[in-house]
């Protein structure tokens, strides 16, 4: 079967690259940033990627730009800031106003405008955790509300429901070298057919022993990026080759899988200043800033109140922890494990489970940002391959009826 997309808030494209590997077409895509709008484009080959504000794009217009009003799923990541914590501070101190009062935490109601309008099969919105709970769970039980009520009327309940309980993911039960927690909220027709979500593929921290015995071990950053050009931090090339292309383990082949130049893109890193350095060589794997003795503290001095982990050594045979896009800032949470260097956009890349031939357009900040802003690919091809199995599922259903 095939079947069609279109991503709202598409950044990159690590969501639209995920439900491309489980079968489906990208069609479309909104980004607010042009330059974050030309990545998804250069990577989804067939997807009408335009930048705008989907708040002054009404869908029947982007009904013309894609050149159809039949889309069988929508998916995305309406930006909420004030729901994860970093954003909630950041907002409260640049503006000084209450985060509730942010007009950005409503665009999902956007969202759902091209939902009523295009009325998919199916469709997801994705976004961290706290979207459930953050103000007492009102903008969430609103979203479920106006989701519930989309074509409802005297006669009818309305088209949609949402698939209860509402789950959170973790991106490293599904194959990504990284912890990375996202709600996703999926609601479908009334069709008397359900949705179900990705069964965990491998385990990390849970203490389960049938899951020890029947999944596959978590994916350690050391798999992800120990296969990668060798580079310093004032390293410009833009591209360059492996630097080992023998006993490859089976993540490094799925990432080079559809590679064909054999070289490695945006495999760069911010240039550390001497001072930063310094201090990196006095860390171990897993050492934060606090756990540095004061005197090598104060060879880079921070609020030692608020940034008690301002620096952090990834551990080399383990999953990373979340890559956020504050890593486009100084990359200082992501220093490298065995080197005295930030991550690399490319690495970065890795370890959100982007694969090699995906290409990220703009300056090292703008291609830092898009890595960390993204859904992991592995995670979105995870929910996609369960999308699919539902759409197939209806059709089946369907077929039988009218047999």
């Amino acid at each position: 079967m095939s079947y069609n997309f279109i991503d709202l808030f598409c950044g990159a494209g690590g969501f639209s690259k995920g439900m491309e590997n489980a079968g489906f077409t990208c069609i479309g895509g909104i980004e607010l940033k042009d330059v974050i709008a030309q990545t998804h484009k250069l990577n989804h080959k067939k997807s009408h990627t335009i930048s705008g504000d989907i708040r002054n794009i009404p869908p029947e217009k982007f009904a013309e730009i894609i050149g159809t009003n039949h889309v069988d799923v929508i998916i995305g990541g309406p930006p909420c800031p004030t729901f994860s914590t970093i954003g909630d501070a950041k907002i409260k101190s640049v503006t000084g106003k209450p985060t509730r009062e942010d007009p950005r935490n409503e665009l999902f109601m956007d969202y759902l405008k091209y939902v009523d309008y295009f009325r998919p099969e199916i469709f997801v919105i994705e976004n961290v955790p706290n979207f459930i709970t953050k103000y007492k769970g009102e903008i969430f039980n609103k979203a479920v509300e106006m989701i519930e009520s989309i074509g409802k009327t005297e006669d009818s309940p309305g088209i949609y429901e949402v698939e209860k309980p509402v789950q959170v993911l973790n991106a490293v039960y599904y194959g990504v070298p990284q912890t990375r927690k996202r709600m996703m909220l999926v609601a479908h027709k009334k069709v008397g057919v359900h949705f179900k979500y990705p069964k965990q593929t491998h385990y990390y921290d849970q203490e389960d022993e049938t899951l020890k015995k029947t999944l596959k071990k978590a994916i350690t950053v050391q798999q992800a990026i120990s296969d990668l050009p060798t580079i310093t931090d004032n390293w410009r090339i833009s591209e360059c080759p492996y630097s080992k292309n023998s006993r490859l383990n089976e993540y490094q082949k799925l990432m080079r899988k559809n590679n064909k130049t054999k070289l490695v893109s945006n495999n760069i890193c911010r240039m550390s200043n001497e001072r930063a350095k310094k201090v990196f060589a006095h860390m171990k794997q897993g050492d934060k800033y606090m756990d540095l003795p004061k005197e090598v503290r104060s060879i880079l001095p921070f609020r030692e109140d608020i940034f008690q982990d301002r620096l952090k050594r990834i551990v080399a045979n383990q999953p990373c922890w979340t890559v956020i896009a504050h890593i486009g800032m100084d990359g200082y949470m992501y220093i490298h494990p065995t080197e005295c260097r930030t991550l690399s956009v490319r690495e970065a890349a890795r370890i959100q489970s982007f694969p090699d031939d995906f290409v990220f357009i703009g300056n090292q900040q703008d291609t830092y940002v898009q890595v960390g802003n993204a859904v992991p690919p592995l995670l979105g091809e995870a929910i996609g391959h369960s999308i699919y199995a539902y759409l197939n599922e209806i059709k089946s259903t369907s077929n039988e009826e009218i047999r």
